[in-house]
Formats: C-alpha cells, sequence, structure tokens
C-alpha cells in the first residue's frame, strides 16, 4: 500500500472517524484505524463493535492495499505535520512510513484481517432527512440520554419518524427530554421507530454540525442496525434492545403554573447560585416563586447565595428544588429568548403527602418556535 495525501484533508478524515474509537478498548485492535485505498482514494474506518463510520479521503493511490494504525498516535502525528503533502508506504512486518516535507515517522501498524468487518446493510430503503434539522432535534436531547442506569434501552434515544413528522425522546428517568418537528420534503408513508444509542447521535451531531437543511442525511434500518450517510461517511450503530418507557405518562398534559423568563437571564442566575449549592446533592438550586418576582438561592455548610429576577407573576408563593445540572442542560441549547416554566403547586392538605413535592415541572421555549419542544424535570427534595 503507498499513498499521497495532503495534511489537511488527512486531519479532517481522522477528525470525523476517531470519535468512534474506545479510548480503553476491550480488544486492542479497536484501538487502531482501518486504512485501506482504493480506486476512489483513501478509505478510512473505526469500530468498537457496536459502532462504525467508514469515510473516504481524496487521495493519490499509487499502491493499494491496508493496514491498521493505532488511532491516536496517527491523529497525534498528523496534527504536528507541516502544511504538505504526506506519503504513506506500507512495508515489511506492517510498518508503515510516514514521510512530510523533511519529518520522516515509521510506525507499526496491524494487519487488516483482525480488524472487524464492517456491517454490510440494504440501504436502498434510506430516508433522507434535511441535515441541519437533524442536528438541531439530537442536540435538544441527546444530553438527556442515560450514562449510567443499567435499562439497556435508556442508553440511547427514542428515534421516531411518522406521517412526516421527525421526533426523538430521551430521559435517563429523572428528566425527559422530547421533541418533534414536521419534515416538508419526506415520504410521509414510511414510518419507523427505534432506539438509537447516545454514541451514535453524538458522532452524527458532529458531523452535521456545519450543514444546512440543503444537505441531506440517508437514516435507515437494516435488520439489527441504524444507519446514517453523512457525505462520504456511512455511520453504522446496533439496535438497542428492549422497550423505551412509555414516555407519554410522564409529561404533565397541562400545568396550572406558567412563568416566562428570560433565558439569559435565567441562565446567569443558576450559574452563580448553583456555586454554592452541595455537589453531594446534585448541585439542588431552590426556586421560589411570589407576587413580581423568582427568588433562587442554595444553601450549604460552605454559606448562600440568592438573586432575584423581576417578572409578571401574581399567583400563590410556591417553592420548588431543581438540580441545576439539568436546568442548565436545557438553557444551554434552547436558543429561545425566554423559556416558559410550568409547574404544578401542591395543593392544601398535600403537604404530609410523600409523592407531592414528586410533580415534575415543565421547561419550554416561548415563543415555540419551529419545533414542539419540552423539558421535564423531577423536583428535587430541599
Amino acid at each position: 500500500m503507498q499513498f499521497v495525501i495532503h495534511k489537511s484533508d488527512l486531519l479532517r478524515e481522522l477528525q470525523i472517524v476517531t470519535g468512534v474509537v474506545e479510548k480503553r478498548a476491550t480488544l486492542p485492535i479497536l484501538a487502531n484505524l482501518l486504512l485501506e485505498t482504493t480506486e476512489n482514494g483513501l478509505q478510512v474506518g473505526a469500530s468498537d463493535l457496536e459502532v462504525t463510520i467508514r469515510g473516504t479521503a481524496k487521495a493519490e493511490v499509487q499502491k493499494e492495499g491496508s493496514v491498521t494504525l493505532p488511532a491516536g498516535k496517527l491523529h497525534e502525528i498528523t496534527r504536528t505535520l507541516p502544511e504538505a503533502e504526506v506519503t504513506f508506504k506500507l512495508e515489511d512486518r506492517n510498518q508503515v512510513r510516514i514521510t512530510c516535507d523533511r519529518t520522516r515517522y515509521r510506525i507499526a501498524g496491524q494487519p487488516r484481517d483482525e480488524f472487524p468487518n464492517f456491517p454490510e446493510l440494504d440501504e436502498s430503503a434510506g430516508i433522507k432527512l434535511p441535515a441541519k434539522t437533524l442536528n438541531q432535534l439530537i442536540e435538544r436531547v441527546v444530553f438527556s440520554i442515560t450514562t449510567e442506569d443499567p435499562r439497556y434501552s435508556l442508553n440511547g434515544a427514542l428515534f421516531m419518524l411518522k406521517e412526516g413528522y421527525l421526533t426523538l425522546v430521551a430521559t435517563d428517568g429523572h428528566r425527559l427530554a422530547y421533541i418533534t418537528k414536521k419534515l416538508e420534503n419526506v415520504d410521509k408513508s414510511k414510518d419507523l421507530k427505534v432506539i438509537v444509542p447516545r454514541k451514535a447521535l453524538t458522532e452524527i451531531s458532529k458531523m452535521t454540525d456545519d450543514m444546512t437543511d440543503q444537505d441531506e442525511v440517508v437514516f435507515g434500518q437494516s435488520d439489527k442496525h441504524v444507519f446514517f450517510l453523512v457525505g462520504e461517511h456511512r455511520l453504522t450503530s446496533n439496535v438497542l434492545e428492549g422497550s423505551f418507557p412509555r414516555f407519554e405518562n410522564v409529561m404533565p398534559k397541562a400545568c396550572e403554573t406558567s412563568i416566562v423568563v428570560p433565558t439569559d437571564d435565567l441562565t446567569a442566575a443558576v450559574k452563580r447560585v448553583s456555586l454554592l449549592a452541595n455537589d453531594r446533592l446534585g448541585r439542588a438550586v431552590r426556586l421560589g416563586l411570589s407576587s413580581g418576582k423568582l427568588e433562587l438561592s442554595s444553601r450549604t455548610e460552605m454559606g448562600e447565595a440568592e438573586e432575584t429576577l423581576n417578572l409578571d407573576y401574581d399567583g400563590a408563593e410556591m417553592n420548588i428544588g431543581f438540580n441545576a445540572r439539568y436546568l442548565l442542560d436545557f438553557l444551554n441549547v434552547v436558543a429561545s429568548p425566554s423559556v416558559r416554566l410550568e409547574l404544578n403547586p401542591i395543593r392544601e392538605g398535600e403537604q404530609d403527602d410523600q409523592n407531592a413535592g414528586d410533580k415534575p415541572g415543565q421547561l419550554r421555549p416561548e415563543p415555540d418556535g419551529d419545533f414542539n419542544y419540552r423539558y421535564v424535570v423531577m423536583p428535587m427534595h430541599l
């Protein structure tokens, strides 16, 4: 194998595919990238046995072949190379010589036959989705996917396409993010419902970050895999097994108390007040609602913090606690000038009910914008 590629083209490709590589791979070969040369250029692939990605970069191929090289080291080397043409040459015993200007490296690789095979999928039934819209939907729910819950089905987001609406739902048991949007140029006869792993969604979000809705992502399911075709890249993932929770039962049907708060003001206040919140208690912040104001506070053995926001409210007084990080996760991506906080207050006589404080709060963008976006958060006992 021998090829020549410009440093910038190689670096761009490595930045896309290395996100799939596990830092603590269960098999040593999974810490490597697969490099293959064909008449179409250089193909670079990565796999963690559940998620795979493969892309093609422009290169002058002088001799076809394949080898695997350590992903981290190859990326590190490429970043430091001068802006020039880079030559790769496979030598005996899977040694690869890398030459760029006056810089030379020789790296020990491993043969291609030790690398896992990429899934062979039927992509003919793929559905074309607008890239920027897909990116925005993923961004607004992916943070709610659990990283700790042992329930396998919660390690991903519910991905639904029905009657022209694309819907994503994610939950970790303490909060739930729901977003849906009607797509104009999608085949309304195609329905799909599948749980897509967090890692796959995170990588697709990165790949579509600079795209517009003029760009398309082809998405589909083939057997026990889902696939995303993004430009010259194909990402596949195992489908998560199990049943996704009945999220409709969690989302409040109606909320008695509703306030509108400027997003930037609320974000800044939560950040400041949570500086003295207790990490062991989930950085709980108390929200106190009374006539004309919303008071945020936290109190620990270290001290206390308070901040008051003026708002249009003349209802009953109430207090509720929320995890500050959960609030900030939503506020950082909502992208609306204000947010609507909806609550169901504890009624008289419910104070002694152990479950009375478990009525979730709901946040939404204000105005709604192009999406139906709802974020449901369970309160914290303070």
